[in-house]
């Protein structure tokens, strides 16, 4: 806990207010806002975003605390309402000098973390295995940025003693600040992947940043099994594991039986252990885990023995449809304050049912007694405007009297799954978010709330396509802005959830095609402004209703809105965006139509153009470069033209995914993003930086034998040209399986191995060759997890990738998930 005045001080701020309030948490991010009592608000300044925007509203839901570097932003009337501010000249660095003063406190072991891949999972498996030893603060889910570190270090208190922190960069200079707010004793190095390769000179360059964490730790653990040739120097003893003999850890391990069997060589001594993992990611991530417990002293039986309880960590949260109209919001793999916090973040920003349910298990170790962690809980509970609490287990069934009115309590899921019928109606129509440790098995639960649907699903990863936007926006100036496309069904991947992500993250724009999508979005409560490129004149009513900027593309949709506007009583000025036609023959005005459509807006004072754009045709083809060109200068003569008649400025913007990394000279003030930030990349090395954002899969319904010379499905296409086994698998031709797939033209993955169709594609489901693949009946089916596959698929059927995303249909299930 700090005082404001402490935080000035510490900060090298100025105080301006009149109460010097107490401080027990801190917040960036107006959106994960919790509790709105001793919290501060650091107000960040980023080339996209402005905290200081945000302080009125905070002020309006409670906040009496902010760090800003904007010292206009602080009224009068502010702090006569007991506001009090710090005024700062950086206030990331701010956050930073904070995090530091408050590490310093501690004299307690730390541990940090970093490298490529596998920070996060291996920081939750070392909670799982230290904290019978420990009262541990780690960072919070993938906590590992400039913001995420500091806020980590923060929680420390002191009851803990033992930190993991987990560190992550993107570019050069990034770590040192790092390392300072840490202050790691000792290190760990998972892994030296490709992950944020285009932010360095090269791979060496990247390691060099990576290794200042480890500045004054006293032993560092560096995982080679992947980089044999991973060199490091460093004053600290350092412990490597890895395929090589002269590792100090000489690695080998054997699947068998669903189980691995590791065997460790350390000098003249062999450690043999075994884990219930059988991927490689997991296999290399547990051995960091056993090594670093071999380093802290610990006996192997006790660290066998610790293995056996390990249990695998979900790093992101689920949204799923679920009974009674509900949505279901997974996250029962660990439970604790800290990400509590964020679950119900990320609960609050869920906006399509009214009512909000909290279940949740007993609190994981914490350092605090049962009354005070659950009076802490409870205060989470009033902040966040819980309508109904469900808390299961002994502890916190003990603690209920802390609880208001409205909240159930039960000894184990077991009772609570027996109750479910008599209390379903309390879930109805409610967003239910599940927050359990992963001793409850809560995942029963789960199946029991969650919409039964058949076994194909889309899985769409939101973080992944956070990346692929922040990939675009390193591409583009921080003047420009960013449209992102969401018709379609946000290209198959759902158009609400993926609109509430954009929204979220701080795009500029969407664009959707016709207005019941810009309707349902609204209806989601998407604020952001929205251009309908497909704009029917029946449709004019709910484009004025719902605050929709129609595409304006001939003269006649022009008279037609502008009399809509007339005889629905607009008196403002409306935005429109006109499109103009510079190659693409399809929709626009052409650049003969200039001067007319300047007289005509000029006699229309009930429009106002908010941008003007084209459509670029080729941008993926550089035999064609020559006409993209052509058409960019046409839009350059066509937009001077209107902005020099009309005598105002407005958005320009050509550039779709491809133009973005190709045609950075025509970015103008606005670009518009596409199946770019669903991981589809303009050319071979751009796909390397874009990551996969949608997974089709299915499962296997049956299995049977197919004798040579028998037939397989409709009109007996399908004949066995030998003893066959086969699969039927539930996707078909109405899930956008398209019957060009069949007969052996495209297929599925089954444990990473390509099975062939065989016979015609049914409407619900379809027929594969397994023979010699080993696998059972409810086995998953991967239909296309990565680019290259939905590439090869829309080759299959003589298309494209759009085609192949927008044609799944919508009874396939979308389950969305969020680190």
């Amino acid at each position: 806990m700090y005082h404001l005045k402490e935080i000035a001080k510490i900060t090298n701020g100025t105080f301006h207010g009149s109460e010097d309030h107490e401080c027990f948490y801190f917040l960036t991010d107006s959106r994960q806002l919790t509790d709105n009592s001793g919290g501060v608000f650091f107000a960040l300044v980023s080339e996209r975003n402005d905290g200081h925007k945000y302080i009125s509203e905070l002020i309006e839901r409670g906040v009496h605390n902010f760090v800003v570097s904007d010292k206009a932003i602080i009224k009068d009337e502010y702090l006569k309402k007991d506001i009090s501010f710090v005024v700062v000249n950086d206030t990331l660095k701010a956050l930073h000098q904070l995090a530091i003063y408050h590490r310093q406190k501690f004299e307690i072991p730390v541990i940090g973390i970093t490298g490529s891949n596998g920070k996060t999972m291996v920081k939750e498996w070392l909670f799982q295995l230290l904290k019978e030893d420990h009262v541990i603060c780690r960072s919070p889910k993938s906590y590992n940025s400039q913001i995420g570190v500091p806020l980590s270090v923060l929680n420390l208190n002191e009851k803990h003693t033992l930190g993991i922190f987990e560190a992550g960069i993107s570019q050069p200079n990034e770590m040192e600040k790092l390392q300072k707010i840490i202050q790691p004793t000792s290190g760990i190095f998972t892994s030296l992947g490709h992950a944020h390769d285009e932010g360095f000179m090269n791979r060496e360059q990247k390691v060099e940043e990576k290794w200042k964490l480890f500045s004054g730790c006293e032993s560092i653990i560096v995982n080679k099994f992947d980089s044999p040739r991973l060199n490091v120097k460093s004053q600290s003893k350092i412990i490597t594991i890895g395929q090589d003999a002269n590792c100090d850890f000489s690695l080998t391990y054997e699947i068998k039986n669903e189980q691995t069997f590791i065997t460790l060589k350390n000098a003249n001594k062999n450690y043999n252990f075994t884990i219930k993992f059988i991927d490689k990611a997991s296999i290399l991530n547990c051995i960091t885990c056993i090594v670093t417990l071999l380093n802290l002293g610990y006996d192997e039986n006790i660290i066998q023995q610790r293995l056996n309880h390990l249990q695998s960590i979900a790093l992101r949260l689920e949204v799923k449809n679920g009974i009674n109209n509900s949505i279901l919001i997974n996250d029962f793999y660990n439970s604790d304050l800290d990400s509590i916090k964020i679950a119900l973040s990320f609960l609050n920003q869920q906006h399509r049912r009214t009512k909000k349910v909290l279940i949740v298990s007993d609190i994981e170790q914490s350092g605090k007694s049962n009354s005070e962690l659950y009076a802490e809980l409870e205060s989470l509970i009033s902040q966040n405007k819980i309508d109904l609490l469900i808390g299961i287990g002994a502890a916190i069934s003990t603690n209920k009297r802390l609880f208001k009115e409205h909240s159930l309590f039960y000894a184990d899921v077991k009772a609570f799954v027996s109750d479910l019928k008599r209390i379903q109606n309390e879930l109805h129509h409610s967003t239910i978010l599940l927050k359990g440790a992963h001793s409850f098995k809560f995942e029963e639960i789960s199946k029991l709330l969650q919409l039964k649907s058949h076994d194909t699903v889309l899985e769409i990863n939101l973080n992944k396509l956070t990346h692929n936007i922040n990939y675009y926006r390193s591409l583009i100036g921080k003047q420009t802005q960013l449209m992102c496309m969401v018709k379609a069904m946000g290209y198959g991947s759902g158009s609400s959830e993926i609109a509430k992500t954009l929204q979220h993250i701080g795009v500029n724009y969407l664009a959707v095609a016709y207005a019941d999508e810009g309707v349902e979005l609204r209806d989601a409560n998407i604020s952001l402004p929205i251009m309908v490129m497909s704009p029917e004149r029946d449709s004019f009513e709910d484009i004025i209703k719902y605050n929709l900027e129609p595409e304006i593309y001939s003269f006649k949709l022009l008279n037609d809105f502008v009399a809509a506007l007339d005889r629905l009583g607009v008196n403002e000025a409306y935005p429109i965006h006109i499109k103009i036609d510079t190659g693409m023959k399809r929709l626009g005005f052409e650049i003969g139509d200039m001067e007319e459509l300047t007289k005509k807006l000029k006699q229309f004072p009930q429009v106002k153009i908010k941008s003007a754009f084209s459509h670029l045709v080729a941008t993926d083809n550089k035999d064609l470069d020559f006409f993209t060109n052509e058409q960019i200068e046409k839009f350059k003569i066509c937009f001077s033209q209107l902005e020099k008649a009309l005598g105002y400025s407005f958005l320009k913007h050509i550039c779709n995914s491809g133009g973005i990394t190709r045609f950075k000279n025509a970015h103008f003030d606005m670009v518009r993003l596409g199946i770019g930030m669903y991981g589809f990349g303009v050319n071979k090395e751009e796909q390397h930086l874009l990551e996969n954002v949608s997974t089709l899969k299915t499962r296997i319904s049956q299995i049977k034998s197919a004798n040579k010379s028998e037939t397989i499905g409709y009109n007996r296409k399908g004949i066995a040209e030998k003893d066959l086994i086969i699969a039927t698998i539930p996707i078909g031709y109405a899930d956008g399986f398209h019957r060009t797939l069949g007969n052996g033209n495209y297929g599925v993955f089954i444990n990473n191995i390509f099975c062939k169709t065989i016979g015609n594609i049914c409407m619900d489901m379809c027929m594969i060759d397994i023979t010699n693949i080993k696998c059972e009946e409810g086995d998953e089916v991967i239909v296309f997890e990565n680019a290259g596959q939905v590439n090869q698929m829309a080759t299959a059927m003589n298309s494209i990738a759009y085609e192949v995303l927008t044609n799944i249909s919508s009874r396939v299930k979308r389950v969305y998930t969020q680190e």
